[in-house]
């Protein structure tokens, strides 16, 4: 097993994934700052994969370097299927997806604007 890695704040759980998406060639990398106006993460990262394959790859190797480093407290969601797949490391949330899913479902749009502290249900109005 690798060296443990000390991951104890959302800052350094943040980086690493950072760095495992963009070892695993992951493209358009987005970091949106939630902290205090999210219950359900801090951080969310967003990026996308060219296909299926390379989606589930993307999440699947993000969890192998998490595990590398004694980081557990992943779970995935949607490695299956590939066309959207959620890597919940607790207070890092990442989402990998393929281009068209990204482009239809908009999330940084949402989580931008839940990062203002605004109501995101007066974005989807507009």
């Amino acid at each position: 097993m690798s060296e443990t890695i000390n991951l104890d704040t959302t800052a350094k759980l943040t980086q690493f994934c950072i760095k495992s998406l963009e070892s695993s060639k992951a493209l358009n990398i987005q970091d949106i700052d939630l902290n205090g106006n999210s219950s359900l993460t801090d951080v969310m990262l967003i990026a996308s994969g060219t296909s299926s394959r390379h989606v589930s790859a993307i999440a699947e190797r993000l969890e192998e370097h998490l595990h590398q480093v004694g980081f557990k407290n992943i779970t995935l969601s949607g490695t299956n299927l590939g066309q959207w797949v959620i890597a919940d490391c607790g207070f890092v949330m990442v989402h990998i997806m393929q281009e068209e899913a990204r482009e239809r479902y908009q999330l940084e749009n949402l989580y931008k604007v839940i990062a203002t502290g605004a109501d995101p249900i007066e974005y989807l109005e507009l």
